[in-house]
């Protein structure tokens, strides 16, 4: 783990969070799809794949000595897949000594990831994972939302615009495929819900936190 943390060091000082995406293929087990830096300890990825994909929790947060990793699971139907899904996972490793991310921001990101479109998130299309990265690189990393975490007005932003962005999600499948299916719309429905909960949250704290 130290000898991961050393190569990873440089970055974690200097920017919010290095990005990953995983898969849990069925075949071939843990394996990393995309990372916005080069990667060299493949059995740290793959160990850290493991330990988010194996546990029943949708957000998790797998602590280590100097930095640590907030991981959000996300399922892509697959009709060819066992279960009829793949699991994916979006990695943000922080430096221990940057605060949590709040939920309503993984939401966002989750969405965000939903916009690449089931065909291509399936195809592994490393372009459209680098594009991706780069929305949410502006959004996070060149402006600096994340800072602060607890603004009231930031998170209720957030909490918006990650409905927003489900809104459009669900109107763009009806719009591609002519329809959509009850699974999804009933997910899309419930992360929505979850959103407007942040909101109503934000809503509840005091003045001074804004």
């Amino acid at each position: 783990m130290l000898k991961a943390y050393q190569s990873l060091e440089t970055h974690l000082e200097q920017i919010p969070f290095i990005t990953i995406i995983g898969k849990y293929d069925h075949t071939l087990g843990p394996r990393s799809l995309y990372s916005s830096i080069w990667l060299e300890e493949e059995d740290f990825i793959r160990d850290l794949l493991k330990d988010a994909l194996s546990t029943k929790n949708k957000f998790v947060i797998l602590n280590y000595t100097n930095f640590y990793s907030q991981v959000c699971k996300i399922d892509v139907e697959d009709e060819m897949a066992r279960g009829k899904k793949q699991h994916y996972a979006i990695i943000l490793l922080r430096h221990v000594e940057y605060p949590l991310i709040s939920t309503i921001h993984l939401k966002r990101i989750e969405m965000i990831f939903h916009k690449i479109g089931i065909r291509e998130i399936l195809a592994n299309n490393q372009k459209a994972f680098e594009e991706f990265f780069e929305e949410i690189n502006n959004i996070y990393t060149n402006k600096y939302d994340l800072l602060p975490l607890e603004s009231k007005n930031l998170q209720i932003r957030s909490g918006i615009n990650t409905i927003q962005g489900f809104c459009e999600l669900i109107l763009k499948e009806k719009k591609t495929k002519g329809n959509i299916s009850v699974k999804s719309t009933i997910s899309y429905i419930k992360m929505m819900l979850d959103s407007c909960k942040d909101i109503i949250e934000a809503l509840k704290k005091p003045n001074s936190a804004t």
